[in-house]
């Protein structure tokens, strides 16, 4: 419903006079400035008060328009709240609080979370309609989010939003183009992709910008991302056109999920929306030890939670596509896992078809092994028509819980579930349900051909994994056939923009020869089971590659941790290369991989890693031994100098 003409040219002609709110972080660091301007509406940019004042994003649009209708009236009569343009200011609120809360799995295990917020309410100018823009300022970032806080039973849709991040020109920009709409996307595997900031998505790779969004820019460093997202609302991403450098939300792809269901978010009142938020700092650690997108979760919603977990898992799809199909083959990845001492193996697609008791049969033979396991799902459903068996079991929530409560029953540990393929609201909650209930009967969950991470393992600590990453499966698709070109490189980028934002089932550590080739070294690969956090590491490889690895190899696997108590960014630069600690208990891990065609040799301050030991087991690089391992003695307690070959790797377990 359109405003009326005489009330549009009263607010043409009003004085575009501000009024400015702004909100700081608690150590005064980082900050959100709002405005509210007569003829373009709201707006909001960020500020990095260190050195020198940044202006990390520039002032940007925000504002919901929604839609309000009964369920029985006409469409075309329904009520339009516009709040992207003028609004009227009602007042705000200021507190500050801090949030304090551990973490089953994850780069750290206990969180403190100090923040200030600010709540500026808002009205519609034609409808009276009430919009709070929640803003908060954390340590390590700023977020916002809109709720509309009024109780009604009607149907309410944003029908548009017009939400923007300014990053501005003369940035570099990391992204990674949001999928096409087939079979089997958007997943968000597509390459990662280094830019000048304002510039367009190939038209050849995607739609959009997916989420997150890495930012260089003036000397610091910020990710774009949303969090907090559940069933009330829909994934976003970013438009392919960015002009002037300032990305705007999209909604999910309409065709996705076959074309059922929505793509714009709907929801009765009170309706809490996403958190939008900015991770910055000056420095690119900054980025990569926050925790800010759970922070910005919910709690947890399971009280005990001494049943998950973490572990190892072997997986024999990777290395043998038809394996999950013969029963003999994951009995010997079974065996595996008990012979490098994991938890876990996982038992992929179309295990069903083996034999009716398929299952019973191969937790049997992992009982005995004193191995847990995993069984994979296909999640459709009218939304894939992919074959993959078993499917039809998860959508309806009376048949996912009689196969959880059966799984249950039988011992099962967990599953994997696949082939979701769309970020609609009707798939999120899917993923909502999904955990929820695989919680209710103790089960762990990984999700494959996934959306990506919004916080959701700190509100369903039984979530320990995700995929949406263009992983090590890649390796194996002939028609992938730069994979091992790329690889070195892109995964370079994934410290530093995918997985800061949460669990990362990429499957590395794949140290035989695969079809498509391999340009790593064995070290880069060894590298990468600390490098990528997980809540279980699916390690891919064959039997006979894993079980005939040199004892120091085979002894890093055997005792390699899911689950890290600190983790600290020692050096790195997307694309070039990536050196992370991590602490588990009292065992410190140092892994570096080279993403370039050129050996390179790093000084690395270490003062900040308490507890050293003086030694190290170190698995590292050498023209004349592919799996080369050594002892390191520690010369000094403040640095370490660390050389990698080509496209190479090192390790350090203390």
């Amino acid at each position: 419903m359109k405003r009326p003409i005489a009330t549009a040219l009263l607010l043409f002609i009003a004085s575009p006079a501000l009024a400015n709110w702004s909100v700081m972080s608690p150590d005064a660091t980082r900050e959100i400035q709002v405005r509210q301007n007569s003829t373009k509406g709201l707006e909001y940019r960020i500020l990095l008060h260190g050195k020198n004042q940044r202006e990390i994003l520039g002032w940007s649009h925000l504002g919901p328009v929604i839609q309000g209708f009964q369920l029985s009236q006409n469409p075309l009569e329904a009520e339009i709240s516009d709040f992207s343009t003028t609004v009227k200011f009602l007042g705000e609120k200021n507190a500050q609080g801090k949030d304090e809360y551990t973490l089953t799995t994850g780069k750290r295990k206990h969180n403190i979370a100090a923040y200030r917020a600010l709540t500026l309410s808002f009205s519609d100018m034609e409808t009276a309609m009430h919009l709070d823009l929640e803003l908060r300022a954390y340590n390590d970032g700023l977020a916002f989010r809109y709720v509309l806080p009024e109780t009604s039973d009607r149907h309410y849709q944003m029908v548009s939003e017009t939400t923007a991040f300014n990053v501005g020109q003369g940035a570099t920009f990391w992204g990674q183009p949001y999928d096409f709409t087939t079979a089997f996307h958007p997943s968000y595997e597509t390459a990662w992709l280094q830019l000048p900031s304002g510039s367009a998505a190939p038209q050849n790779l995607g739609v959009g910008w997916g989420f997150p969004s890495l930012i260089e820019k003036d000397g610091a460093w910020a990710l774009l991302h949303e969090a907090g997202l559940d069933e009330s609302f829909h994934g976003s991403h970013l438009q392919p056109e960015a002009e002037g450098g300032n990305y705007r939300i999209a909604p999910p792809s309409a065709g996705t999920a076959l074309g059922h269901g929505m793509n714009i978010a709907a929801s009765t009142l009170p309706w809490q929306m996403p958190w939008r938020f900015v991770i910055t700092g000056e420095a690119l650690a900054e980025v990569v030890e926050s925790n800010l997108t759970t922070h910005l979760a919910p709690p947890a919603r399971i009280e005990n939670t001494d049943w998950i977990e973490p572990g190892i898992s072997s997986w024999s799809w990777l290395s043998d596509h038809d394996s999950s199909r013969n029963l003999d083959t994951l009995k010997k990845f079974i065996d595996t896992a008990a012979a490098m001492g994991w938890r876990y193996s996982l038992i992929d697609a179309n295990w069903n078809t083996i034999a009716d008791d398929a299952m019973e049969q191969l937790l049997a033979h992992a009982e005995k092994k004193n191995v847990r396991l995993l069984f994979w799902y296909n999640s459709g459903g009218r939304h894939n028509f992919i074959t993959e068996q078993p499917r039809n079991r998860i959508t309806e929530r009376e048949k996912r819980r009689a196969e959880f409560a059966r799984l249950h029953r039988l011992g099962v540990a967990g599953i994997k579930v696949d082939f979701f393929q769309s970020d609609k609201q009707d798939i999120i909650r899917l993923y909502q349900e999904i955990l929820a209930d695989a919680a209710d009967f103790q089960l762990l969950v990984n999700f494959h051909g996934s959306t990506i991470p919004r916080g959701w393992r700190r509100t369903w600590p039984n979530l320990i994994s995700m995929e949406a990453v263009r992983g090590g499966e890649f390796y194996t698709f002939q028609a992938e056939t730069d994979y091992d070109d790329q690889a070195p490189r892109q995964n370079s980028i994934l410290p530093f923009a995918r997985n800061v934002i949460g669990p990362m089932d990429y499957t590395p550590g794949y140290f035989s020869q695969p079809l498509a080739g391999r340009k790593t070294t064995s070290a880069h690969e060894a590298a990468l089971l600390v490098l990528f956090e997980t809540g279980i590491q699916h390690i891919g490889d064959s039997t006979e590659s894993l079980l005939n690895l040199p004892d120091d190899y085979r002894d890093y696997l055997r005792h390699l941790p899911s689950t890290w108590d600190e983790t600290h960014l020692l050096a790195g630069y997307p694309g070039e290369h990536a050196v992370i600690a991590r602490r588990s208990g009292r065992r410190w891990y140092i892994a570096g991989i080279n993403g370039e065609a050129e050996a390179k040799t790093l000084q690395l301050n270490i003062s900040q890693l308490g507890g050293l030991a003086d030694s190290a087991l170190m698995l590292h690089d050498d023209s004349h031994e592919p799996f080369a391992a050594r002892k390191l003695k520690l010369e000094s307690s403040e640095s370490l100098t660390i050389t990698m070959a080509a496209n190479g790797g090192v390790v350090l377990r203390f």
